[in-house]
C-alpha cells in the first residue's frame, strides 16, 4: 500500500530549510517504489504556513520570528483540528520546554541526522497506513478547520449560519456552506443523519427518540418529522443501527 506524504516544511533559517528539503527529497527518492513519493512545500513565515489550504500529512518546524515560533504554529494547527504528526527540529529554541507537550509530535536535534530522520519517517508512514482518520473541512469568516466524525454530536442552523456542536460541549460556526452541501460532504460517514432541513446529527449520540423529536446526549431537543422518529424507534426496538438517510 502506498503512503505518499505531503509535507510542510517551515524553517526561519533559509540554509537549514534548504538542507532539510534535501534530506527529505533523498528519503523520498529512497522510498518512492515502496511507499510513494514525498511532496514538500516550504514556508518561511508563520502566517504563510497557517494560511495554507492543504492539510499536510507531516509538519517539520523550526521557526523563530516576531509573530511566534514553532510551538505557536503547532498549537494553532491543533486548535484547527489538524492532528498530523509534527517534527520539531531543535536548534536555538528547545521546543520540549515551550509548553505542554503536544500529541503526535517528536523532537530532532539539529543538525538532523539522516538515520534518526529515517526512523521517524518510518513511524509516520506506518501510522498513516494504520490510523488515518477521515476529517471534514469546515470554514467560517475567520478560519478553516477540520473535524472528525467521533468528535461531532450534531450540526444545527440554517444555510450559511450553521453551528457545529462538539461532543465535549464546544461550539463553532460554519458560515460558508449550506446544510444540503454539508450533507453531501458528510455522506461518506455512516453515523451522520440529516433529520431535518436544519439539523444533521451523529446517531451515536442520540439519548432518546420521542414522538416528533430526538434528545441528544447534551439534552438538546431537536424536532424531526414524525415519520423519521417512528422509523428510528422501530430500528432501536429491533436493535438495528440508525444509519443516515
Amino acid at each position: 500500500m502506498k503512503a505518499s506524504l505531503h509535507i510542510a516544511l517551515c524553517d526561519s533559517c533559509p540554509g537549514d530549510r534548504k538542507q532539510m528539503e534535501r534530506l527529505l527529497s533523498r528519503e523520498s527518492d529512497a522510498r518512492i517504489s515502496a511507499t510513494g513519493p514525498f511532496y514538500i512545500d516550504t514556508f518561511g513565515s508563520l502566517e504563510a504556513i497557517l494560511s495554507a489550504n492543504l492539510v499536510y500529512d507531516l509538519y517539520v518546524l523550526d521557526f523563530i520570528g516576531d509573530a511566534g515560533n514553532s510551538y505557536d504554529i503547532a498549537t494553532s494547527l491543533r486548535a484547527k483540528g489538524i492532528l498530523s504528526p509534527i517534527i520539531f527540529c531543535v536548534s536555538t529554541v528547545d521546543y520540549r520546554k515551550s509548553g505542554e507537550l503536544l500529541s503526535n509530535s517528536v523532537f530532532l536535534n539539529k543538525p538532523v541526522k539522516t538515520d534518526e530522520l529515517h526512523l521517524v519517517l518510518d513511524e509516520i508512514i506506518t501510522q498513516k497506513l494504520e490510523d488515518t482518520v477521515p476529517t471534514i473541512e469546515l470554514r467560517n469568516s475567520i478560519e478553516s478547520y477540520y473535524v472528525a466524525e467521533k468528535d461531532i454530536m450534531y450540526f444545527s442552523g440554517r444555510d450559511y449560519a450553521i453551528d457545529v456542536h462538539y461532543v465535549d460541549g464546544k461550539k463553532r460556526n460554519a458560515n460558508t456552506i449550506s446544510m444540503l452541501n454539508l450533507r453531501h460532504d458528510v455522506e461518506s460517514f455512516k453515523s451522520f443523519y440529516m433529520v431535518s432541513k436544519n439539523a444533521i446529527i451523529n446517531t451515536t449520540y442520540i439519548k432518546e427518540v420521542r414522538f416528533a423529536s430526538i434528545i441528544m446526549a447534551d439534552n438538546c431537543k431537536i424536532r424531526i418529522p414524525i415519520g423519521i422518529a417512528k422509523e428510528m424507534r422501530k430500528k432501536i426496538k429491533a436493535g438495528e443501527p440508525i444509519l443516515r438517510n
